[in-house]
């Protein structure tokens, strides 16, 4: 079934077509999350509230933009006012989640790449973290993330540009081999 027939089944109340209307984004809504707030129980917890309001807000859904735009939107307002809430009340803050399980077949020079490469996105600030993720992780184009930070065009190329050159400046001297 074509997702905006699903959307209009959804908005006249039919609960069971929501299901369908946000299985193949579930997955990414979680990911993006957990890349955004470290830890996968927060990321379970806002997947779940970003779902919630989702299915509250769809009525006031015009289709002016896309279901998945719409959808990463909720998802990226509700882990920047996570963040903005963990900065505000320092000790809610955890350390840095637990490392990813990898693959058994895994090399372990590549997990600690990936490692090092999560925690320098951790320590971006809020908005280019949500920027890098939507780009390099979720693939999504500038349009795409100016309409789910609900920010310009040329904001969205700035903050990538300042993310990449922080990630830069995070991963150089272990990239050098100092660390």
């Amino acid at each position: 079934m074509e997702e905006r027939e699903l959307i209009r089944k959804v908005q006249k109340g039919e609960k069971e077509a929501f299901k369908d209307l946000i299985a193949p984004y579930q997955r990414k809504i979680y990911s993006l999350l957990y890349g955004m707030v470290g830890n996968r129980e927060d990321a379970l917890e806002l997947t779940q509230e970003a779902l919630i309001k989702a299915y509250r807000s769809i009525r006031s859904f015009r289709m002016a933009s896309s279901f998945y735009t719409w959808l990463y939107r909720i998802a990226v307002n509700l882990a920047l006012d996570f963040r903005r809430q963990r900065t505000v009340n320092p000790e809610a803050n955890e350390a840095i989640g637990p490392q990813q399980k990898g693959r058994p077949d895994s090399s372990l020079l590549r997990k600690e790449l990936n490692e090092q490469i999560r925690r320098a996105i951790a320590k971006l600030p809020s908005q280019h973290r949500a920027i890098i993720l939507l780009r390099e992780v979720e693939g999504l184009s500038y349009r795409e993330i100016s309409e789910v930070m609900g920010c310009q065009l040329g904001t969205v190329m700035s903050r990538l540009h300042y993310a990449r050159e922080g990630l830069r400046g995070a991963l150089a001297s272990y990239l050098r081999g100092e660390e």
